[in-house]
C-alpha cells in the first residue's frame, strides 16, 4: 500500500470498476430519454432527463474524488476529514482579555446601608431572643 493512497491496488480497481460502470450507465440512460424524445410520443420531460443524467455521472465522478480526498485525510491521521482547514485553525477558545474586566457594580448604596442595618438589627433582635 502506498502512502499516498489509504486503498490497496485491489481495492481500488473495484472502486474505479464499479465508478465506470455508474458513468456508462448514466450515459446509456441519457442516450435512451433523448431517442425517446426524438420519437413522435417524446415530450420535454423525456429532454430534461436526457440533460439530467449526464449531471448524475459527473455527480458520480466527484462524489468518488470527494470520497478519495476524505480517506486520504484519515488514513494520515486527522479524524476531522470534513473539517475546512481555515476551520481547524481558527481559534477555539476566547481569550481572557477579550471580554472587560468586572468592576464594582455602581449601585445605590442607601439600599445597602438599608440591608445592612435591617441584617444587623434582625442579629440583633435573634440574639435577644436567644438570651431570654
Amino acid at each position: 500500500m502506498q502512502t499516498g493512497n489509504p486503498f490497496p491496488l485491489r481495492v481500488r480497481i473495484v472502486q474505479i470498476a464499479f465508478l465506470i460502470a455508474a458513468v456508462i450507465a448514466t450515459l446509456f440512460l441519457a442516450r435512451w430519454q433523448w431517442d425517446v424524445w426524438q420519437s413522435n410520443g417524446g415530450t420535454f420531460q423525456n429532454l430534461g432527463y436526457a440533460i439530467q443524467w449526464p449531471l448524475f455521472g459527473v455527480f458520480f465522478v466527484v462524489a468518488y474524488r470527494k470520497y478519495i480526498h476524505y480517506e486520504k485525510e484519515r488514513a494520515l491521521g486527522n479524524d476531522e476529514a470534513a473539517v475546512p482547514d481555515e476551520v481547524k485553525n481558527s481559534m477555539t477558545e476566547v481569550p481572557d482579555d477579550f471580554f472587560a474586566q468586572r468592576t464594582e457594580p455602581v449601585g445605590d448604596h442607601w439600599q445597602d446601608t438599608r440591608r445592612r442595618d435591617r441584617r444587623i438589627s434582625g442579629a440583633s433582635k435573634s440574639q435577644e431572643d436567644a438570651q431570654e
